[in-house]
């Protein structure tokens, strides 16, 4: 079944972080509008409600991706999928560590993967917050690590490892940052070795926009 306007709307909400009322000041609509879009709620005269062309362009703008998909999937031009990206419902428990680089990708390193969403820093730091309240700590400029996954650190080095060995995906931590941080760290450390950690949390999901590496 081909994707509703609405549904894909609500997917790129969610992937931005957004709540209906900050989308609302970023696409200068009125956030009853926004959910009535995506509820895909008919209007009076019993026709699903399509946003226009210009409305189109304030999501576009708002949520910063293509105003030419949206046309697509809102049924106003004909064209084959892009396929930027895909959604993905991302357990962050399971992340080991998070990273944006200078062109404003954020990737997600799990043990087994690697994805790639593209937001700007400001849009991060609107959800740093909740990384900081679900056991992440940041490292390192636009370096965040999940603290209940590391399980080794050596503190000559500034070395931490998420395994029981420093041969994959270990990071080194500056020493600035590695005195203020390492009791954080340490301790850590201690407990994730101690309990068998299967991932018992609860479930830290966020829908991300993954680009597709071609």
């Amino acid at each position: 079944m081909d994707e509703t306007i609405g549904g894909y709307l609500e997917k790129l909400r969610h992937s931005c972080g957004y709540s209906l009322r900050l989308a609302a000041k970023k696409t200068s609509l009125s956030h009853g509008y926004i959910r009535d879009v995506e509820l895909g709620r008919k209007n009076f005269s019993n026709f699903e409600i399509i946003p226009k062309p210009d409305t189109l362009k304030k999501f576009a703008l708002g949520y910063r991706v293509s105003f030419n998909e949206l046309m697509r999937i809102a049924g106003h031009i004909v064209s084959n999928p892009t396929n930027e990206f895909e959604f993905i419902d991302l357990d962050l428990n399971k992340v080991l560590f998070i990273r944006i680089d200078i062109n404003d990708t954020v990737t997600y390193h799990s043990s087994t993967q690697t994805f790639f969403e593209s937001k700007s820093l400001f849009e991060f730091s609107l959800f740093e917050h909740s990384l900081e309240k679900n056991g992440y700590l940041r490292i390192k400029s636009g370096w965040y690590v999940n603290l209940k996954m590391v399980k080794r650190y050596d503190e000559t080095t500034g070395e931490l490892s998420f395994f029981e060995d420093f041969e994959d995906n270990n990071i080194k931590i500056p020493k600035i940052l590695a005195i203020s941080i390492q009791n954080e760290i340490s301790k850590a450390t201690k407990i994730n070795n101690v309990q068998n950690l299967d991932y018992s949390y609860k479930p830290f999901i966020r829908t991300i926009r993954n680009l597709i590496i071609r």
